[in-house]
């Protein structure tokens, strides 16, 4: 699943996998904007949370 982003928000159901980085980006950021909740990203292949803001 290289290149697969995961989106999950801490305070609700609200949750996706996504192929590009950027669509990623999009929807956390519009998520986090919308309903003022915390949401994590992270690339499944990597072993760490991205820090990107």
């Amino acid at each position: 699943m290289e290149g697969v982003h995961h989106v999950v928000c801490h305070k609700c159901p609200f949750e996706g996998l996504y192929g590009s980085a950027t669509h990623a980006s999009v929807e956390r950021t519009a998520h986090e904007q919308a309903y003022d909740h915390r949401v994590s990203s992270l690339e499944i292949n990597r072993p760490e949370p991205s820090a990107e803001v």
